[in-house]
């Protein structure tokens, strides 16, 4: 019997960091696909052996140089996205991380094409899916 996963491929599971400092939320411009060139939370691949929360702190570091003390899992969601034959290309299940900021200065790395600290009134374009509704659970206290 071949079990299910030599079969098919099967969703992988990524961490995002989701980082306030006062009134604003830190955000990368994605350089690679899924929404390539999309506004998102930092976060990738979840590595084997690693918490919910290092994984975040980790990608949130490669991506950003931001250090920040991670916390809890706070949304859990899909993200599909096909090619243009409406092909499968892309499953993964991601976990949003809550993450409070210690230290250091956006710069943009590793798949990064940019970084920046936004208002959750005054966010950049075009956004990730599920973005704003990640930032209405993060900090529901933000009309």
């Amino acid at each position: 019997m071949t079990s299910l996963s030599q079969t098919q491929p099967t969703p992988k599971v990524g961490v995002i960091a989701v980082v306030w400092q006062q009134q604003q939320v830190l955000l990368v411009k994605r350089k690679f696909p899924p929404h390539a060139g999309h506004w998102g939370f930092p976060g990738g691949k979840l590595e084997w052996g690693e918490t919910m929360a290092q994984g975040a702190a980790r990608e949130l570091l490669e991506e950003t140089a931001i250090h920040a003390k991670m916390n809890n899992a706070f949304a859990c969601f899909d993200v599909l996205a096909k090619d243009e034959h409406q092909q499968l290309t892309h499953h993964y299940v991601m976990v949003a991380v809550s993450g409070e900021y210690v230290s250091g200065k956006p710069q943009a790395a590793d798949d990064a094409e940019a970084v920046g600290w936004f208002s959750a009134h005054d966010l950049p374009t075009p956004l990730c899916p599920d973005l704003a509704e990640i930032i209405a659970q993060s900090r529901p206290d933000i009309p």
